[in-house]
């Protein structure tokens, strides 16, 4: 008898790494683009001479004529693996979880509140689970050719070996505060969006939405949470890249800083409150088809594994 709830399980963490990696072949190219804006020093301006990357038009031109098509690409493989160990400990965390709030009282009536806890929650582990190859991903992207890393286990071998286990967690700090707001945001602005729409259309509450229907909740969810938590990912990444110098000297003035404070402080000073949201409109488009296509490819897997447990029964 406890076989159909044991599948369920195994199909919702198969849905959630399966729903990982597809995203992240979409998106990675946004992902480069958002990362490389992320960390360079001088100003996004088309007026600017000093400035490697003036646009997004400008940046990709650039990316593609001094490194090829492939480039857009690059930090591929570490960023596949973190996606699938992310999506599979997020959304089996959450759906666990959220079954274990549903029997508490004081969420009892508040789907809003349980919805936001539960991503928060299943976020912050997911974060703690993939930080090493966050890391590696953001020194890979943003490394120049020929220099640094050539492979994963090489990347994690020196990391630890030269900077040990703080080396492998850089910009921690920054990940867990933005991940709790930014996961528990997107499950409940996602379910709200959800609940507006079937309202407006009048379907039961139980109804699955069509996937054109899922893709804009999801959409919205994304946009809505990232831009609230926007500068503390810029902080993560320009954290990361410390003691990474010597293999990023195409790129321009290398950021320092010793821990998130600083780096905000440092951001502020030299580059204004701007300077926070550097690669946000990239990020803003990463975040919005991420989340599309996270939610709609989601739901649409669990159906398609609902009905194999169907039939199997």
């Amino acid at each position: 008898m406890d076989r159909p709830k044991d599948d369920r399980a195994n199909y919702t963490a198969l849905a959630g790494g399966l729903t990982g990696c597809i995203t992240r072949f979409i998106c990675q190219p946004l992902d480069v683009l958002k990362i490389r804006l992320q960390l360079q020093v001088e100003p996004i301006n088309g007026r600017s001479e000093i400035s490697k990357y003036r646009s997004i038009a400008q940046s990709v031109s650039c990316i593609y004529r001094e490194e090829g098509l492939f480039a857009f690409w690059k930090g591929h493989n570490p960023a596949q693996v973190l996606s699938l160990v992310y999506g599979i400990a997020q959304f089996s965390f959450y759906e666990r979880f959220n079954v274990v709030l549903r029997e508490l009282e004081s969420f009892e009536g508040h789907d809003r509140a349980r919805n936001f806890v539960c991503g928060a929650c299943s976020g912050s582990f997911a974060a703690l689970t993939i930080m090493p190859l966050d890391v590696i991903r953001t020194r890979v992207i943003s490394q120049d050719p020929g220099k640094g890393y050539s492979n994963v286990f090489q990347a994690f071998g020196t990391i630890y070996r030269v900077e040990g286990i703080r080396g492998l967690y850089r910009g921690v700090g920054p990940a867990l505060l933005q991940i709790a707001p930014l996961t528990g945001g997107q499950f409940m602005f996602y379910n709200m969006f959800g609940n507006v729409i079937k309202q407006f259309e009048r379907l039961p509450e139980n109804a699955t939405l069509p996937p054109t229907e899922l893709f804009f909740c999801g959409g919205l969810a994304g946009l809505c949470t990232k831009l609230l938590v926007y500068p503390l990912d810029l902080a993560k990444k320009r954290l990361q890249i410390q003691g990474f110098s010597q293999n990023r000297q195409t790129f321009g003035k290398h950021f320092v800083a010793n821990h998130m404070l600083q780096c905000l402080y440092q951001v502020c000073r030299h580059e204004g409150v701007r300077g926070l949201y550097k690669g946000l409109n990239p990020s803003l488009l990463k975040a919005a088809f991420t989340s599309a296509f996270y939610f709609a490819i989601y739901d649409q897997l669990l159906i398609l594994f609902n009905k194999d447990i169907r039939k199997s029964n």
